[in-house]
């Protein structure tokens, strides 16, 4: 089942006083929408697997009649045949890491990313999703904040881990009582800094909701066309690229026609091969608050 093409749950969860493994395939999307696809696709921040699989095979002995499917559906399914014999295992254990794009949510699991998984495992790491979720802070006129002062140890851990990396989506969960504006914050220097290091061409920052609409606002973010893309006519032909080509950021509105792949770079010398690929990352809306996550019927 877990033989390329999926996206898998790692993560490291806290219960009882102790720490355990827990891993579950992806069901948040269904088969037909891919990491590729820009609108439609529901991203790891408003993922609720975890506790949907839970609630499944807590309530299926007393009530299978209210599912499609048994508990198996969340099983990744290869244990059985990594435990055949050792061919298997060293070679299944490579094509589960290298084929299948990871999905982690567990801080202290990316926080200690080379202490709990093997480095030749995370080597083989080829596409990655984490969701890296601010602290609240209590302030001493009593209202509340946050910070992210762990996502530069997240994103240094995958640098210097994740060697042969080429897929990459970092998504922001920020409460949405918090007020917050990561456009203009450290958060997407810090992301920034991760491409110039990485020079991933498949990447994506997702932004809570309150913070994607302000940078989608028409009136900041004027079109940006390139004469060797095609025209565009509709709100979703478009999405927000965050262009590290000049020596500051800038958020342009690009057509979606190359997406997950970078569009071309903006603006155009008359000197410059007009095909080539901007330097940077889409941002696309992500977190959209507790009250709405997505659930998925199983």
């Amino acid at each position: 089942m877990a033989f390329g093409g999926l996206v898998l749950h790692m993560d490291a969860v806290h219960e009882e006083k102790s720490w355990r493994w827990e891993g579950a395939v992806c069901n948040r999307n269904g088969a037909k929408l891919l990491p590729s696809m820009r609108y439609g696709w529901i991203g790891p921040s408003n993922d609720s697997c975890i506790r949907q699989m839970k609630d499944h095979k807590r309530s299926w002995p007393t009530n299978p009649d209210a599912f499609v499917a048994g508990p198996e559906t969340w099983c990744i399914g290869i244990m059985g045949f990594l435990l055949s014999c050792r061919q298997a295992y060293a070679e299944g254990i490579e094509v589960l890491y290298s084929t299948n794009y990871i999905s982690m949510h567990s801080e202290f699991l990316l926080s200690h990313l080379p202490k709990l998984i093997p480095h030749n495992r995370l080597a083989s790491i080829t596409s990655l999703e984490i969701v890296v979720k601010a602290h609240f802070i209590k302030q001493e006129n009593g209202r509340s904040s946050y910070n992210l002062d762990h996502l530069e140890l997240v994103l240094d851990n995958i640098v210097k881990h994740c060697g042969h990396l080429c897929r990459f989506c970092l998504s922001f969960v920020i409460d949405e009582r918090h007020g917050h504006a990561l456009l203009d914050g450290p958060a997407l220097s810090l992301a920034d800094a991760f491409w110039r290091t990485t020079q991933l061409r498949i990447m994506k920052v997702e932004l809570p909701e309150r913070d994607y609409w302000p940078a989608w606002d028409y009136q900041l973010q004027p079109k940006h066309d390139h004469p060797c893309e095609g025209p565009t006519k509709r709100h979703n032909d478009r999405a927000l690229w965050r262009s590290l080509d000049g020596e500051k950021p800038a958020v342009q509105k690009r057509a979606i026609e190359r997406f997950p792949y970078p569009p071309l770079k903006l603006p155009v010398e008359e000197t410059e091969d007009k095909r080539v690929e901007s330097a940077g990352y889409w941002i696309c809306e992500g977190y959209i608050g507790h009250s709405r996550l997505i659930c998925t019927l199983i």
